[in-house]
């Protein structure tokens, strides 16, 4: 655990720095987002999917693209590019999570009102664990962030363009296009009540929707009665939950300003939606990704909303408390298989 509790420790550091000094803020962030994409890349067996990218890279390098026509033409094109190069596996994990570090931290480095708390946040409630397991996944999802200055001034073709590249890397990325849609709408009862009641039906119904999709798509037929069919407690609705009420001070902004696009509100609450599927199916979990990594923004700008200053104080000390719960939730559940933590200098260790 001691890897994870120095970048929890190195992110809180952050908010003892004086926050008129840009200067500061780079080297921070730079500081940050080398710790992370060092760690992340010198992992050795940390990850449950870990050994299964690795036998894409050795299929790639071994010339034999036959089996491997359904995997993603980005990121096949980063295995080949690695390959090519006469790089072995560590030298990809290398090159992919410098990609993306460079695309989150820049991202939280231009777009937050806390980089240090939106880092703190990265780490605590595993969205850093999970970059370190869905390789695909988390990279698309690190290319929607992206999305957020098109969504705040709503621009379609260049959010459709992104989607389109992302879903390179991981096709699930598509359901960007109706989101990315609801995440512009005004809030209303009319809004959230009908997004509710659909969530609600989708949920009863799920079962025959999920039938009539692996029909449609084969390829999923083999999660059906898999480990990743079953379903969650809803002990894991309570992050997402907590999250959105954590989150209401943006909903009344919102509400108070109707001509800004309420994306980062809008995020939280169809993050909740999505999440709560993951009591029927756990595989379900993995749409929610890509709204979910909003709250790296969301969460630090409801703390620290203009206002009394006492008050931010206490939202912030809320904040830092609940990710380190969930941090500890998720080392005690072993979210990802990245806990504990292996590098390189164990692999003589491991199996």
């Amino acid at each position: 655990m001691t890897p994870y509790l120095f970048l929890i420790m190195l992110s809180l550091a952050g908010g003892l720095l004086p926050a008129d000094k840009p200067g500061y803020r780079r080297g921070f962030l730079l500081m940050t987002g080398t710790s992370c994409w060092l760690l992340a890349a010198l992992r050795y067996v940390t990850g449950f999917d870990y050994r299964f990218y690795e036998s894409i890279f050795q299929t790639v390098s071994s010339a034999d693209l036959s089996s491997l026509t359904n995997l993603e033409p980005g990121y096949l094109l980063l295995n080949l590019l690695v390959a090519r190069m006469g790089g072995e596996y560590h030298t990809f994990l290398l090159l992919f999570h410098l990609l993306l570090t460079a695309l989150i931290f820049a991202w939280i480095g231009r777009y937050s009102s806390a980089p240090w708390l939106s880092i703190y946040l990265f780490v605590t409630l595993q969205y850093f664990a999970l970059s370190m397991n869905f390789l695909r996944q988390s990279l698309a999802a690190a290319i929607l962030l992206w999305l957020y200055p098109f969504l705040r001034s709503r621009r379609p073709l260049p959010c459709c363009g992104l989607i389109l590249f992302a879903s390179c890397f991981h096709r699930t990325a598509l359901i960007m296009l109706p989101l990315s849609l609801l995440l512009c709408l005004r809030i209303s009862r009319r809004h959230y009540g009908l997004s509710a009641l659909t969530a609600a039906a989708a949920y009863f119904l799920i079962d025959p929707l999920l039938q009539l999709a692996v029909t449609l798509f084969p390829k999923y037929q083999a999660y059906l009665g898999g480990k990743y069919w079953q379903g969650n407690s809803f002990v894991y609705v309570l992050l997402p939950l907590g999250c959105f009420l954590f989150s209401l001070p943006l909903l009344c902004r919102a509400l108070h300003e109707p001509d800004k696009p309420p994306v980062l509100i809008n995020g939280i609450f169809y993050t909740l939606l999505l999440q709560t599927f993951i009591t029927r199916h756990f595989i379900l979990e993995r749409l929610s990704i890509y709204l979910a990594f909003f709250s790296l923004l969301a969460l630090p700008e409801a703390a620290l909303l203009p206002g009394e200053r006492r008050l931010s104080r206490v939202r912030t000390w809320i904040l830092i408390a609940g990710g380190l719960a969930y941090f500890l939730f998720a080392v005690n559940q072993g979210f990802h298989g990245v806990y504990p933590y292996r590098g390189l200098w164990d692999r003589s260790l491991t199996p």
